[in-house]
Parts: structure tokens; sequence; C-alpha cells
């Protein structure tokens, strides 16, 4: 009797260390696809972010374009500070 005791409490550890382990295997399965998909979730955030400033680069290097243009130079030299090309008399050339 004592015998049988023995092998029923060493099958009964036997299943509940594989309940254990499986257990574990799920919950670890379960927050390994959480993660993944936090990270997924993240990463389009990001992609996302990126686009944004890429479309907000694209709009600065056609405003700095159009800051330095020549014409839009000329006006603001002309009506803002006064200045004018000089007159054919005020030219020297230096030999």
């Amino acid at each position: 009797m004592n015998k049988k005791k023995n092998g029923s409490i060493k099958v009964f550890h036997f299943f509940a260390m594989m309940l254990a382990f499986f257990l574990l295997v799920g919950i670890s399965h379960v927050w390994v696809n959480s993660k993944r998909t936090q990270m997924g979730y993240s990463l389009s955030q990001i992609k996302k972010e990126i686009g944004q400033i890429r479309e907000y680069n694209k709009k600065l290097q056609l405003e700095i374009a159009s800051l330095k243009s020549p014409e839009r130079l000329e006006n603001k030299a002309g009506k803002e500070f006064g200045l004018r090309y000089p007159l054919p008399q005020q030219i020297i050339f230096l030999p």
C-alpha cells in the first residue's frame, strides 16, 4: 500500500510539474505576442511621424528656396533698404 501511495504521489508531482510547465509556456507565449503587438503599434506610430516630418521638411525646403530667390532678394533690397543698381558713371573698372 505504501508503494502505491508513493507511486501515485510521484505521478501527481509529475502531472503538477507538467501543468506548471505548460502554464508557464502559455503565459510566456501570450506575453511575447502582446509585446510584439505593442511594438507593431509603436512602429506604425513612428512611421507616421517620419512621414509627417518628411512632409514638413519638404515644405521648409520650398520656403528656403523661395526666400533665397534672386527676385525676392532684389525686391526686398529695393523696398526695405533703398538699394538700387549703380548708374553707369558710378561704376569704376580697375586695371
